[in-house]
């Protein structure tokens, strides 16, 4: 059996063994810290690990790649590139999280602002290749805190979608209101979208292409609803128009929101407002084509 002075020891070398490991691989986790001190013949559990640099102020790799951060100004061993980066990660995580808390939230970035982070990167990655982790470093944020609001990143796509037509949902009721003219309230509609769209909100941006993408046929079931439940909304317009019965309704439904969402691409701010577009559209190519 071990004397009371030889169990100090061992207890002793094991917290030097931990802390050292600590400041030696500081993105390592617990349990990977005590798999590599089992492996060099310290045996500590993960919770134990834990224990010790929780009490040395070594709890998260924020605190611990800070440390060695420290170290590396004093002269002493330097931060890896990767440790570097994820060392600026999770201080752009901690200053969205402060931000976050002025707004109700104090451990997570607020849920608006991932929307437009992934709606950026989407739209330039597309679904498929577009990853979580990318998104995540994009946000500033470790992947950890994206799972507070969404649980995968089909749900976060499909929340993207959601947010996008209930924008664009809600300018089109404001512009609506208190018109009654058929050709009025296209223009209104199709005003409203436009401003929308040209404001460059990656959201809107990302929702208002996807109308005429299609993605897996699972996620893409997801979308329809609120994809056909917009599309509907100018599908009644149209149908109130005064046109003649050769007149494909469909088809020019389709056309139309096609010309409208190919604006993003070409408009630029000082020549027409979104309102002067939907004016020209309606009366001076619709209106007297189909007329």
């Amino acid at each position: 059996m071990l004397s009371f002075g030889a169990m100090t020891r061992a207890a002793r070398n094991a917290r030097d063994a931990a802390l050292a490991l600590a400041k030696e691989c500081p993105e390592m986790g617990k349990v990977r810290a005590a798999r590599e001190l089992r492996r060099r013949g310290i045996h500590l559990s993960a919770s134990a690990v834990h224990s010790i640099w929780t009490r040395h102020g070594l709890a998260t790799s924020y605190d611990r790649l800070r440390m060695r951060a420290g170290r590396a100004k004093a002269g002493r061993s330097a931060l890896s590139e990767s440790q570097r980066a994820r060392l600026r990660r999770a201080t752009i995580s901690r200053r969205v999280a402060a931000r976050a808390g002025a707004n109700g939230s104090a451990l997570h970035p607020r849920r608006e602002e991932l929307l437009a982070v992934a709606a950026r990167v989407f739209s330039a990655r597309g679904y498929e290749s577009a990853s979580l982790r990318e998104i995540c470093a994009a946000a500033g944020i470790l992947p950890g805190s994206m799972y507070h609001h969404f649980r995968s990143k089909e749900d976060l796509f499909v929340s993207m979608h959601a947010e996008g037509f209930r924008r664009l949902n809600e300018v089109v009721d404001r512009a609506l209101e208190g018109k009654s003219e058929p050709w009025a309230r296209l223009e209104a509609a199709i005003g409203a979208h436009l401003g929308e769209l040209v404001q460059r909100t990656d959201v809107v941006a990302a929702t208002s292409a996807s109308l005429f993408h299609m993605e897996g046929t699972r996620l893409q079931r997801r979308l329809n609803h609120r994809r056909k439940a917009y599309e509907d909304r100018f599908r009644k317009l149209i149908q109130t128009l005064p046109l003649p019965a050769d007149v494909d309704r469909s088809l020019l439904r389709l056309t139309l929101l096609g010309a409208i969402n190919w604006t993003r691409v070409w408009y630029r701010p000082g020549k027409r407002t979104p309102m002067q577009i939907a004016h020209h559209l309606v009366h001076k190519v619709l209106r007297k084509s189909l007329g």
